[in-house]
C-alpha cells in the first residue's frame, strides 16, 4: 500500500508531462511529418479500414490529404428527373462509388476521390447545369494531430495496464481502472475521428438536385388566344412606360 501510492502519484505526473509535451509536438506537425502518418494507417493502425480498404486518396501519397465535395442543381422535369438520377447512380457505380442518399428531386453520391472529376463531368452531362459547386478542404494538420494524439494516448493505456498489475490494494485498481476506462473512451474517440478522415478522403461527396425548369405561365393557367392579346399588350405597356 505504502509503495504502490508514491508510484501512483509519480506515474500521473510523469504521464501528464509525457501528454502535455506530445500535444506540443502535435501543433508543431507539417506535412513532412504526413509520410510516416499514412504508412502506419496504410499498415492498418488506427483502427479500422476505410471503404477503400484502409487506401488514402492518391493526395494522400504526396503528403497532402484532400476531401472534395461538389453539389450541382440540374435543370429536369419530375420524369426526367428520375430518368436522370438513374443515369447518375448508374455511372457512380461504374467508377467504384455507391448511392448514400436518394429522393424524388434529389440525391446524393459518394465516388472514389481519383473519380472525382470523372463523376463530375458525367454529371454536367446529363442535363443543363443550373448551379454548381465544388470544394477542396486539406486536412493534412488536423489528420497528423490526430495521429500523434492517439499514439500519446495509446502509450499511456499501456502505462496505466502496467500499473494495475502492480496494485496490491483495491482502491489503488479501482483508481488505476477509472483512468483506464477514461483513456480508452479517449483513444476510441480518436480512432473513430481518424476512421471518419480516412472515409472523407478516400471518398467524394456530390450532392446533385433536380429543378423544374422555368416557364412563365403552368398548364393551368396559360392564357388562350385572346389572353395571349392581352398579355402582348400588357408587355408592351410595361416595357414603354416602366423602367427598372
Amino acid at each position: 500500500m505504502q509503495t504502490i501510492k508514491p508510484l501512483f502519484r509519480a506515474f500521473l505526473v510523469l504521464a501528464g508531462l509525457a501528454f502535455v509535451s506530445a500535444c506540443s509536438t502535435a501543433n508543431r506537425a507539417t506535412r513532412a511529418d504526413m509520410p510516416a502518418a499514412e504508412a502506419k494507417v496504410m499498415a492498418g493502425e488506427g483502427g479500422g479500414e476505410s471503404p477503400a480498404g484502409g487506401q488514402l486518396a492518391q493526395g494522400a501519397l504526396a503528403g497532402t490529404l484532400m476531401i472534395y465535395n461538389g453539389s450541382f442543381t440540374l435543370e429536369a422535369n419530375e420524369v426526367d428527373a428520375k430518368l436522370y438520377s438513374g443515369q447518375i447512380v448508374d455511372k457512380t457505380k461504374s467508377l467504384g462509388g455507391y448511392l448514400s442518399q436518394r429522393s424524388s428531386h434529389a440525391l446524393t453520391v459518394r465516388v472514389p476521390a481519383k473519380e472525382f472529376n470523372a463523376a463530375s463531368d458525367y454529371i454536367r452531362s446529363v442535363a443543363k447545369v443550373k448551379y454548381e459547386n465544388a470544394t477542396a478542404q486539406d486536412i493534412t494538420m488536423q489528420y497528423s494531430d490526430l495521429k500523434i494524439r492517439l499514439d500519446v494516448q495509446q502509450k499511456m493505456l499501456a502505462r496505466y495496464q502496467e500499473l494495475l498489475k502492480k496494485a496490491d490494494s483495491v482502491k489503488d485498481a479501482v483508481e488505476v481502472e477509472r483512468e483506464l476506462g477514461r483513456i480508452t473512451e479517449r483513444v476510441e474517440q480518436l480512432k473513430g475521428q481518424i476512421r471518419y478522415y480516412d472515409n472523407q478522403v478516400s471518398f467524394s461527396t456530390i450532392s446533385v438536385n433536380f429543378q423544374e425548369p422555368y416557364t412563365a405561365f403552368t398548364k393551368e393557367t396559360k392564357p388562350g388566344p385572346l389572353g395571349w392579346v392581352f398579355y402582348g399588350a400588357y408587355v408592351a405597356i410595361k416595357w414603354l412606360f416602366v423602367w427598372d
